[in-house]
Parts: structure tokens; C-alpha cells; sequence
């Protein structure tokens, strides 16, 4: 129990973000920490003039059985900030975001390239801004599922054999795939600026330490609140495939050699990235547009805790004991399946290395 009268930290900021939700801001760690309407009131009062005990007075309205319920419900809540290392005297849980180039979360140790991205795409987010947001839109779907659609049937319909695909081309298509995954990862850092939230930064992860992606720190999303703006947030990279995958198509059906080879390739590479960034059992982009579109946060996390606890037989956290008996189910079958999908995903890329290396070799060799 806090026995000192509890303060917010003073450069703390108190916002409402995403679906009006109230958030802690703290600019120490960059982090975002999410917090009820009564908690939000609550925080007002945490001027350090006031001990617990004048809390609970206050909110009881001197009703004492009001009180007792009170008293639980504001140990808790200060029992999280303090944590947080959001009440002075506190320290915070984590070191700040901006403080070097390598970081780890969770599973995903991440590397950042650069921060330059909102000083460069600021003209042309700027411009885009100009534009009626819904017609450019429309035009970035229907352009992306046009792509998709003729990309693929020209996949499938004009694939050069398999032996003329394991040679030069696979690395000329690897290479190219490598500029996709850039353009990929900017498509989200533009929508983003034309938000009004810049991404923080470029760059590299090892996600469960073996699979290697790329990626753009997105936290400040939070801040946006309409949903429609965080969904195209987290499909504008696949957006943006679509219309490469449409160019991939036209080098397809209109060279031949080794460029016909090589766009083949990519169309193949690109069917596949679709198949996981939309695959919601996975951090991936479809799993994100998931949660903006539903206003849910964090389940992904709420998951895998439950997992976590119920295997090492702790006790639940309260945020976790509270949710419903068929809530809980739901996460931890969701937890299960994604465990048992980045198994058979480090199964596959395992396998596939030697595959990969003989390509190679074999492209080298010629």
C-alpha cells in the first residue's frame, strides 16, 4: 500500500486516443498506458495533497459499505501506477524508446534504422492531405485489388517452368523483394504522418528471434481516435503490394529471359507475404486492422499471459481473473493456435533454408 499522498508525475500527459479511450502518455519511455473513464477522474485528484485514505472518503460519499469497495478498487489502481512508474517516486518500468538503436520487447528484439522517415515523407503527406480522403482511398483499394486479382492470374496462367526459376532470377527477384518490403513498410509510415502520428522509426526485427522482419514503430497511433484512419493505418502496406503486385504482372506477361523469370518469382514471393501479413495469428498487419477495426487492444497479449500463467500455475493478474469464464477460452484458443503456427512456420523456414542455399548456389554458379 502507498502510504505517502500519491502524485502523477509531473510531465505526464493525460489524452483521450484511439475510440476515445483515456491513455497516460509518459515521455520518458514513449509508452502508452491505458486507463478507465473512472480511473481518469480518479487521476485528477493525484496531486499529492491527498493520501488514500482521503481518496476513499471523497468517492465513498461517506457510505461505508461504498467505501470497502473503493478502498480495493483504488489500491489496485495505484498498485498499476506505481508499477508503471508513473507516481513520483516511481521508477519507470522501461528505458526509454528513443535512447538507442536496438530494443526489445516481447519475443522481438528490433533494431532501428533510421528516424528520419517523418522529415522526408512530410511533403508528400502533406499533399495528400490536400485531397478528398474518401476518393483517395477508394482509389488505393480498388487500384490495390485490381493488382492482387491480375497479378495472380498471371501467376498462375503464365509461370515460366520450374527449372527456369533457380537460377540468376531468384536473386534478382530476392533483391527486389527486399525494395517491396521497404516500400511496404514507408506505405504504412506515410498514412501515418498523414494522421498525424509519425512513426518513430525504421527498421529490423527477429521476431521469436528467428524470423526476420521488417517494420515501422507505429505506437503513436494510439493517439488517432476513429477507427477507419487505424485500419487503413495497419493495411497500408498491403494496400500498396497490391499495386506492386500489379506491376509485377505486366513485366510478367511483356518480357522474356530473365526479367519474365524474375517477375514470376516475385508475383510467387508476393502471394506469399499477402498469405502472412493477413494471417491473424501472427503480429501481422490483418491482425492489427483487427484490432482497430473491433476497438480491441492488446489481445494478442492477454493470450499468451493466460497461457503463460496457466502453465506455470500462477495466479491470474486481476485484469486477466476479471474477464468471463467464454472470453478466456476464446484467448487461450487463440494463444494455442498461434503457438502452434510459429511452430510449423520455424518447421518450414528450417527446411526451406537448404532449399534456399542450393537456389543460391545454383544462381551463383551459372
Amino acid at each position: 500500500m502507498i502510504s505517502s499522498p500519491p502524485k502523477l508525475r509531473d510531465e505526464l500527459e493525460v489524452i483521450r486516443g484511439m475510440d476515445d479511450m483515456p491513455l497516460i502518455f509518459d515521455p520518458v519511455t514513449g509508452n502508452y498506458h491505458r486507463i478507465t473513464r473512472a480511473g481518469e477522474v480518479v487521476l485528477t485528484y493525484l496531486d499529492g495533497t491527498r493520501t488514500r485514505d482521503d481518496l476513499v472518503a471523497f468517492f465513498s460519499r461517506d457510505d461505508q459499505a461504498r467505501a470497502e469497495a473503493l478502498s480495493r478498487q483504488i489500491d489496485t489502481f495505484l498498485a498499476a501506477l506505481d508499477k508503471s512508474g508513473l507516481l513520483e517516486g516511481s521508477e519507470p518500468s522501461d528505458r526509454p524508446q528513443d535512447g538507442g538503436r536496438v530494443r526489445t520487447s516481447m519475443l522481438m528484439p528490433r533494431i532501428i534504422l533510421t528516424r528520419s522517415l517523418p522529415r522526408v515523407l512530410e511533403p508528400l503527406a502533406a499533399a495528400l492531405r490536400a485531397v478528398p480522403a474518401k476518393p483517395l482511398v477508394l482509389i488505393a483499394v480498388l487500384g490495390a485489388l485490381c493488382g492482387y486479382a491480375f497479378g495472380f492470374h498471371t501467376l498462375f496462367t503464365a509461370m515460366p517452368p520450374p527449372q527456369d526459376l533457380a537460377g540468376p532470377a531468384f536473386l534478382v527477384a530476392t533483391g527486389v523483394m527486399l525494395l517491396y518490403v521497404l516500400m511496404h513498410e514507408t506505405s504504412h509510415a506515410l498514412v501515418a504522418q498523414m494522421l498525424g502520428t509519425p512513426v518513430r522509426g525504421l527498421g529490423v526485427a527477429l521476431l521469436f528471434y528467428f524470423m526476420p522482419v521488417a517494420y515501422v514503430d507505429r505506437t503513436d497511433a494510439y493517439r488517432y481516435r476513429g477507427r477507419g484512419g487505424r485500419v487503413l493505418l495497419a493495411m497500408a502496406g498491403i494496400l500498396s503490394d497490391g499495386w506492386f503486385c500489379a506491376l509485377s504482372g505486366v513485366v510478367a506477361l511483356n518480357s522474356e529471359g530473365l526479367l519474365r523469370d524474375t517477375a514470376a518469382l516475385l508475383l510467387g514471393m508476393q502471394l506469399l507475404m499477402l498469405i502472412i501479413n493477413l494471417n491473424p495469428l501472427m503480429p501481422s498487419d490483418g491482425y492489427t486492422a483487427l484490432e482497430a477495426a473491433t476497438g480491441l487492444t492488446n489481445a494478442r497479449g492477454r493470450a499468451f499471459a493466460l497461457l503463460r500463467h496457466t502453465v506455470l500455475r500462477k495466479e491470474l493478474p486481476t485484469h486477466l481473473a476479471n474477464l468471463g469464464t467464454a472470453v478466456r477460452r476464446v484467448h487461450m484458443a487463440y494463444g494455442l493456435f498461434s503457438v502452434a503456427y510459429v511452430c510449423l512456420l520455424a518447421y518450414a523456414m528450417v527446411h526451406a533454408v537448404p532449399v534456399t542455399v542450393d537456389l543460391a548456389l545454383s544462381a551463383v554458379g551459372r
